[in-house]
């Protein structure tokens, strides 16, 4: 990934985006980074790689990266998740899958029944402050010194 000389980046970056196959299915344990005999850190090239997969593609690219995305906007926008938004946005892509809306169905029931579904979303008191770190953040991603 790393090689400039590299005439299949993005072939890869495609294939390691592919669900939880490639790079989405680690789940952040650090094991990785514990057993590795030649201390590369493979945690650290798995963050590397996905960050380069999310700058290249769209929410609509995948479920995968329709997460990460719109993770990142609703905390943006309201200082945490909006669980409401976020499996529709998520599972249903925005109304765009009809299957993905159907399997929020029975969970939606659930939390309905069980007074878990939260009908109103109250920004949290540092909206604000965490709008403005994740927009710092990320003009020095897109714009490194």
């Amino acid at each position: 990934m790393a090689d400039s000389r590299d005439d299949q980046t993005e072939t890869r970056l495609e294939k390691y985006g592919e669900g939880t196959a490639g790079v989405w299915g680690c789940t952040r344990c650090y094991y990785c980074n514990t057993v590795c005999p030649m201390d590369v850190a493979p945690m650290d090239q798995i963050g590397k790689i996905k960050q380069e997969i999310l700058d290249r593609q769209t929410a609509q690219t995948n479920r995968s990266v329709r997460h990460r995305k719109v993770l990142i906007d609703l905390v943006k926008s309201g200082g945490w998740i909006d669980e409401r938004q976020f499996g529709l946005k998520v599972v249903g892509n925005s109304f765009r899958d009809l299957r993905g809306l159907t399997s929020l169905g029975p969970l939606g029931w659930r939390m309905l029944v069980r007074g878990k579904f939260p009908f109103r979303f109250e920004p949290s008191e540092g909206a604000a402050e965490v709008r403005s770190l994740i927009e710092s953040v990320q003009n020095l991603e897109q714009h490194p010194s």
